[in-house]
């Protein structure tokens, strides 16, 4: 319905709309097969649940790893729940998380920046020389001859030279 169409009903009294548009109607098999499709055609993909709203009906939006994303209208709640839990993907309510920046980075057409191998910081078994000491100041090793722990028949003394 075009906008001149809108302001005509409105002039002759008629309701707001005659037909609902493509986009506030319920979820239909193939836009579910849609979804299935995305889901099964791309890695990395999570669920965003998008609310109700008065020119929209509730919608589930895919974003692959990569940012590309797909965005269909779904029965409800319930159903894009049952949806992510058949294809085992993650749904998150796009009011309180938002949407991720790789979505936004997609739309502007920046690629995906990765980090490779040679960018990381050496692997800590792989550099030279003794082990760094734990992080938590306790000592790994077993105990030997020499060191007090302060048990039964230790009265705090150091042993002597002779090694008693």
């Amino acid at each position: 319905m075009s906008f001149a169409d809108r302001l005509r009903a409105w002039f002759k009294g008629e309701p707001k709309r005659s037909a609902p548009s493509p986009s506030t109607e319920k979820s239909s098999r193939s836009s579910t097969r849609e979804l299935s499709e995305f889901v099964d055609s791309r890695p990395g993909v999570e669920a965003y649940l998008e609310p109700k709203t008065a020119l929209y009906s509730t919608t589930v939006l895919l974003i692959a790893a990569d940012g590309e994303y797909l965005r269909r209208p779904i029965g409800g709640p319930q159903q894009a729940a049952s949806f992510c839990e058949k294809h085992d993907i993650p749904l998150y309510d796009a009011r309180k998380v938002g949407y991720p920046r790789r979505m936004r980075d997609y739309e502007r057409g920046k690629p995906q920046r990765g980090i490779g191998l040679e960018e990381l910081p050496p692997w800590p078994g792989d550099e030279p020389g003794p082990p760094p000491p734990p992080a938590d100041g306790s000592d790994d090793r077993a105990p030997g001859p020499d060191d007090t722990d302060g048990g039964p028949g230790d009265e705090g003394t150091p042993p002597d030279a002779t090694g008693r």
